[in-house]
């Protein structure tokens, strides 16, 4: 999910911080930057180092998800400068990926002098999000109605499904005024999905509530954190990546949690009745359901229109190859093909585009990660059912380093292209 969250922590408002226009100034903007719209930490450090080179500067860079630590050495000053400061949590921004990026390389390639460059990431951060409210709405619902179909629902699931996305993304961008409630959001989210999928159940129209509840929220399932975690721990990236798999464990739990609050309350309050007839979509319309979800994709991660085909495009790519792959060789075989073949293609569409892989990529991975086998392990350990939870979780945990493996392996065999 991407949602525009105010800038608490502008280095414009620190006082021994140097201005924008300075090499120095715009390096920390910049490294401020491409965080905030969620480039990865081994990235991030990886083209703070070239862009330093560029201006004739030593840059060591420390990126970790809430603050980032910078030193700066240069030739004519007697010793480095270092320094520290709090950056949000990123989300997700593809437009603004691709905006900074173009920055990042007409900088390097002198294109654009400091103070310019400087001047487009302030218009860049200043400027609207590409979809607001409704986009966002539309985005959660999307994805969610798609997820429905891909674990075997029916249409009544697939429809609640779509009600609980647009809810959560209502709540998501309109109601998150204050810091608790951002913090209780995926427990206060689960809550009510799980209570509105048990009360169409009592209804006698849903088969499934479990299907209903877990594809509603499953944007919030941090997959895509979880994935990022165990790439950085794979790159020695271990503070940051220890910090990831915390979080995204943490929001796991709080997930579960509300789970098992809203079907208590939920099972309670409505008892489910049985119904004697459910209407299941063709096996054909699972293609569409992937065209569905990469839709909504490209809403949660703010991508630009024309970039719509190639958003949905990498989610077939990777759904494809992945479902095929488990198919002949088991679903951690099948994770490790799809991951290395939708980085493979994401590589390529980088180098002949000319615009970030993360248009591909991300999408693609959202798809690919194991979200929904942790929301499932934790429903079972709720439920007392320890053996199997636990099983389900290792199997989540390889799929997850199948991912990674894959992903790194397709960069092995076709480096993405460096700014």
């Amino acid at each position: 999910m991407s949602f525009d969250l105010l800038d608490h922590y502008s280095l414009d408002k620190q006082p021994n911080f140097p201005p924008r226009t300075l090499p120095v100034g715009f390096m920390l903007r910049l490294a401020k930057a491409l965080h905030t719209y969620g480039m990865t930490a081994y990235e991030l450090e990886s083209t703070m180092k070239r862009v330093g080179q560029t201006l004739g500067f030593g840059v060591q860079c420390l990126a970790q998800p809430t603050n980032l630590i910078m030193s700066f050495s240069h030739p004519d000053e007697p010793e480095p400068k270092t320094y520290v400061f709090r950056v949000e949590q990123g989300e997700v921004n593809l437009e603004r990926q691709i905006q900074v990026n173009t920055v990042v390389q007409d900088v390097m390639s002198g294109g654009l002098s400091v103070s310019e460059g400087a001047k487009q990431l302030k218009d860049i951060s200043n400027s609207p999000v590409r979809f607001g409210l409704k986009g966002q709405m539309a985005g959660f619902g999307l994805l969610s109605a798609g997820i429905a179909h891909l674990l075997g629902g029916a249409v009544p699931e697939i429809l609640v499904a779509l009600l609980i996305g647009v809810l959560t993304g209502l709540i998501a961008v309109k109601f998150l005024k204050t810091d608790s409630l951002k913090f209780l959001f995926p427990t206060l989210s689960a809550i009510i999905s799980a209570l509105l999928a048990n009360f169409v159940a009592s209804l006698g129209w849903l088969d499934s509530p479990y299907i209903a509840t877990v594809s509603g929220v499953i944007v919030l399932v941090p997959g895509l954190p979880l994935t990022t975690a165990v790439a950085e721990l794979a790159r020695q990236n271990m503070v940051s990546g220890t910090a990831r798999l915390v979080y995204s464990g943490t929001i796991f739990l709080q997930i579960g949690f509300g789970v098992a609050i809203g079907n208590a309350l939920g099972m309670t309050l409505f008892p489910a009745e049985s119904i004697s007839l459910q209407w299941y979509l063709p096996d054909w319309a699972l293609w569409p359901a992937i065209i569905l979800a990469g839709v909504g994709l490209c809403f949660l991660f703010q991508s630009r229109p024309k970039d719509l085909p190639w958003v949905i495009l990498g989610g077939l790519v990777a759904f494809a190859t992945t479902w095929y792959g488990a198919q002949f060789f088991g679903q951690v075989m099948g994770a490790f093909i799809g991951a290395f073949v939708t980085g493979v293609v994401a590589n390529i569409f980088e180098r002949l585009s000319g615009v970030t892989r993360s248009v591909m990529l991300l999408p693609g991975i959202i798809l690919l990660v194991p979200g929904s086998v942790g929301f499932q392990s934790l429903s079972l350990l709720v439920e007392k059912n320890v053996l199997e939870g636990v099983d389900t979780a290792f199997s989540m945990s390889f799929v997850a380093i199948a991912l990674v493996t894959g992903l790194l392996f397709s960069s092995l065999v076709l480096p993405p292209k460096e700014a």
